[in-house]
């Protein structure tokens, strides 16, 4: 597998991130199912090492995945193998008492925070630190001191954010706090001027929700999901007609599928160098990485889905 540059970190990484959040089991927020069921952590370990034996050679997890849970399982995955991955989590969101989610990233969480990530994931350093959630902006100074005090200390090498906001991320990049963004994009929401950002200042980019919640993944074009309830898609999609997606994959090649097709869309964009795919099983791993062999569709081919999915957004 080819690797790619994570912008102006110079880290060498896969184009295609192991996303851990579907990984470790849902966590009930307030009563409301977050997350997805819970694959069983044997099964985690062993999809992350088969992923790795397949030339994947980056992870992304965050504290709040399972209540820890993701990186105590990314943790178990990597031993004897640390050095061979590029660990990327996040600090912000957490689990409080009764199932709460806390929302605080201000100075006074990030070391411990990141003490309790280390521990979890078993290792010294990890490669990619980013905020999970919007930090205060007049926090921004306080945070540096702290984040690159831990740079020098060894326990982080790279720092960033996981936004959807252009705004959020030119204000960390001011800062001197912006090495990688994770941000979503799509061929039904594009990014672009986040994208367009990225490229310009050399900024690190992890693409996540390539598939729209799997609106693109042409699983369900003829027929209609049925989901766990603890699956979020069931609720951010409950009575979603999913079936209208099916005509942009009318006009692709045979050896393409939409899901393909989707990825694609993604990487062939310069300032992409990563995504980052949430699938539980390996033979939706095994689909995205046979896109990375596949010729591209072509700008023109690109232009026209583009057209065509603005349509159905």
């Amino acid at each position: 597998m080819t690797l790619r540059t994570l912008g102006k970190t110079g880290l060498k990484v896969s184009p295609l991130c192991v996303g851990t959040w579907q990984l470790a089991g849902p966590v009930n927020f307030d009563g409301k199912a977050d997350g997805h069921p819970d694959p069983g952590k044997e099964n985690a370990i062993r999809l992350i090492r088969e992923l790795g034996e397949r030339g994947l050679n980056f992870i992304d997890s965050a504290e709040q995945y399972g209540d820890g849970e993701a990186e105590r399982r990314t943790g178990l995955a990597l031993e004897g193998q640390r050095d061979q991955w590029i660990i990327s989590t996040k600090f912000g969101y957490r689990v409080g008492p009764g199932v709460t989610r806390i929302d605080d990233s201000s100075p006074p969480t990030i070391l411990p925070s990141l003490e309790g990530s280390l521990k979890r994931l078993k290792t010294d350093c990890i490669d990619i630190y980013l905020y999970h959630c919007a930090p205060d902006p007049a926090d921004l100074e306080e945070a540096r001191g702290l984040l690159e005090a831990a740079r020098d200390a060894g326990k982080i090498r790279f720092f960033g954010i996981s936004t959807g906001s252009l705004e959020m991320a030119e204000a960390l990049h001011e800062e001197g706090l912006l090495d990688v963004v994770q941000f979503p994009s799509s061929l039904l929401n594009p990014a672009s001027d986040l994208t367009r950002f990225c490229g310009q200042h050399d900024i690190g980019t992890q693409v996540r929700g390539v598939l729209a919640q799997g609106r693109l993944s042409g699983k369900y074009f003829s027929q209609q999901p049925a989901w766990d309830p603890n699956d979020n898609r069931s609720q951010h999609l409950a009575g979603h007609d999913l079936f209208r997606y099916a005509v942009l994959a009318d006009k692709l090649p045979e050896n393409y599928s939409m899901s393909q097709a989707a990825i694609r869309w993604v990487l062939d964009q310069p300032e992409h160098d990563s995504i980052c795919l949430g699938a539980k099983n390996l033979a939706d791993y095994e689909t995205a990485i046979a896109a990375l062999e596949l010729p591209s569709l072509g700008a023109d081919f690109f232009d026209q889905l583009e057209e065509s999915a603005a349509k159905l957004a």
